[in-house]
């Protein structure tokens, strides 16, 4: 009998001592917690924007509504971003003066229909928030029509000059994000019917844009931009 009982109490230390060994290689290859990558600016993206635009250049008091699309690249180190931007807006600032001369009525009407430029975007990130200042060079497409007395003489031209700015963008969704932009266009003189000189025009505008990670359809999420808020849960 005791040797019967030794042997029992031999095979329940036995079967204790593995199933503590198993339960230990266990607890050793379960999988490691996940863990999200740091939120990253840095990327290609592309977007469109919409917004209203004005001109108190040379006498006038032009006004309208403009839209357009971008395409841009960040690179993100610690809090700093840079990158570059191009965009084109078409664009319906415009003003259009009645009168007289000598009682000759006249008819005066002025359009800038088209803005571009191509600009370096800098500034800090604070995680899913981005404040920049941007610069660069400009274009405008501009309209001149007169009627004199029944007589319509009309001309366009082209603009060049240089772009500045500044903005805040709103990272509020994976690979989505938005903006509100204050750009102004610094355009030089250009000659209208060949002979006369247009002056400088200066035209502001604010612009609200959406805008796509990832101009071939989004950032990659490891490693890449994943939306701060979730990181933010899974911490």
């Amino acid at each position: 009998m005791k040797k019967l009982g030794l042997g029992l109490i031999a095979v329940v230390i036995a079967v204790v001592s593995l199933t503590k060994a198993v339960a230990a290689a266990d607890l050793s290859v379960r999988t490691p917690p996940m863990t999200v990558p740091p939120f990253t600016w840095t990327g290609p993206y592309d977007g469109a924007h919409g917004g209203y635009g004005w001109s108190t250049s040379q006498g006038l008091d032009a006004r309208g509504g403009l839209g357009g699309g971008q395409v841009g690249y960040n690179f993100h180190d610690g809090n700093f971003v840079i990158g570059v931007e191009g965009d084109i807006s078409g664009s319906d600032i415009s003003q259009t003066v009645n009168g007289a001369v000598l009682d000759v009525p006249f008819t005066l009407s002025f359009k800038n229909d088209a803005l571009a430029s191509w600009r370096v975007r800098a500034g800090v990130a604070y995680n899913n928030l981005l404040f920049y200042g941007t610069g660069g060079g400009a274009w405008g497409h501009d309209k001149v029509s007169v009627n004199v007395g029944g007589t319509n003489l009309s001309g366009n031209v082209w603009h060049a000059g240089w772009s500045a700015g500044g903005g805040v963008e709103w990272a509020f969704a994976p690979n989505w994000s938005g903006k509100i932009e204050y750009l102004h266009y610094g355009l030089g003189s250009a000659q209208f019917f060949d002979t006369l000189p247009s002056g400088h025009i200066d035209i502001d505008s604010v612009k609200l844009g959406g805008v796509l990670a990832g101009s071939t359809g989004g950032w990659p999420i490891t490693p890449g931009r994943p939306w701060p808020l979730a990181a933010a849960r899974l911490a």
